[in-house]
């Protein structure tokens, strides 16, 4: 027995020497000196990838603390808001479309002299300092900190009519859009404890909710199905597969079904078509760049925005697949600015610093065109 425990005893303190050896060799595989940043030109101390709620308002936090910033606007600037109608939860603005909402933020950033690049990152190298980013121009920045913000999407059916009704009866957000379904019918589309969720958050507002779920049970749990039993005003269908949207080009009205045990066809008339199969966070990028959770969404650090890569931090929907509403996506932006300024001044990047390596170093200088900015500018490099 004495030498069993003996041998284990043995084998955790090789274990764990191993794992420190390793921890070493990590840390030193990134060299956060500040004469690595003497050796190379189109510098960014902050980069922002991402421009919807979380990435704009890292952008507002970033250059008010007195960082050059660099905001990398995707294939979608904005983000999912710019495909939404009104909002009605964003504090001081008591309804508002979302694509002028993410104008008005756009405009306040850009009013504050941050950069713009209609652009996307398509590579990345975290394993040198400043880190290595490449867009799809092929254009190539050394960035001193980056804030991914480039949220996540919606899974959705592939079917007709889907894209064209978008925005426009078929969505993503209960909490978004319930009040606007007052007294009308709505389906939600999902089987798990999201699909539950949006449905009881539905049923105060709506004179029905009908839940369509593809298999013949539920794969969300015992609570959230006892909870949907309480709720008079919401039925479910299981078997049901929907197979297109129609409406009168301007709102949803109709779907077809098919019940996959039956094997028919029908139709019915709604008012709002609600989604809850799940979404994907856009971090294909980042696979075995940074830690992941089994879902796929960046892990973070405590309650902080911090990676498992310092200099490099997260904000949003890329992170987060609980709360995902634009209010919480700004907070964790404004979050991720405050943890990628202390970062830089820990290194010794003070304000400071970062005036004299621009004028140095900063050799691209970009300026923007979009009907979002009130100046249209082209993007140039210099």
């Amino acid at each position: 027995m004495l030498k069993n425990k003996l041998k284990m005893f043995i084998r955790l303190l090789i274990f764990g020497l191993v794992g420190i050896l390793l921890s070493c060799s990590k840390i030193k595989n990134v060299d956060y000196n500040l004469e690595n940043v003497l050796k190379v030109e189109n510098i960014i101390p902050v980069a922002v990838i991402g421009s919807g709620p979380a990435g704009l308002t890292a952008g507002i936090y970033a250059t008010r603390l007195g960082f050059k910033t660099l905001i990398f606007e995707g294939s979608t600037p904005g983000g999912q808001l710019t495909g939404t109608t009104y909002v009605e939860n964003w504090p001081g603005s008591k309804k508002i479309l979302g694509p002028q909402l993410m104008q008005n933020m756009r405009e306040h950033v850009y009013d504050l002299n941050v950069s713009f690049l209609q652009d996307s990152i398509v590579k990345v190298n975290f394993d040198v300092w400043p880190f290595e980013i490449w867009t799809h121009d092929n254009k190539k920045f050394n960035a001193l900190s980056i804030i991914i913000a480039t949220g996540s999407k919606p899974k959705t059916l592939q079917i007709p009519g889907e894209q064209e009704y978008w925005g426009k009866g078929v969505t993503t957000c209960a909490i978004c859009d319930a009040p606007f379904y007052k007294g009308k019918e709505v389906v939600v589309v999902g089987g798990g404890d999201s699909a539950i969720e949006k449905a009881l958050q539905l049923a105060p507002h709506v004179k029905l909710v009908t839940m369509l779920v593809r298999k013949d049970s539920f794969r969300a749990s015992k609570a959230m199905q006892d909870r949907l039993k309480q709720i008079n005003n919401i039925k479910v269908f299981y078997n049901q597969e929907v197979k297109n949207i129609y409406g009168d080009s301007e709102h949803v009205n109709a779907i077809e079904l098919f019940d996959n045990k039956t094997k028919q066809l029908s139709k019915m008339s709604i008012d709002g078509f609600f989604l809850a199969i799940g979404h994907e966070p856009n971090t294909d990028l980042f696979k075995g760049k940074i830690s992941l959770d089994e879902l796929g969404y960046i892990k973070l650090d405590g309650r902080s925005q911090k990676t498992s890569v310092s200099g490099v931090f997260s904000a949003g929907d890329v992170d987060d697949h609980i709360y995902m509403q634009a209010v919480s996506s700004a907070g964790e932006g404004s979050k991720a600015a405050i943890d990628a300024s202390n970062f830089l001044q820990s290194i010794g990047f003070t304000a400071d610093v970062a005036k004299t390596v621009e004028s140095k170093n900063y050799s691209k200088t970009i300026t923007t065109t979009e009907a979002l900015c009130k100046d249209k500018k082209v993007f140039t490099y210099k």
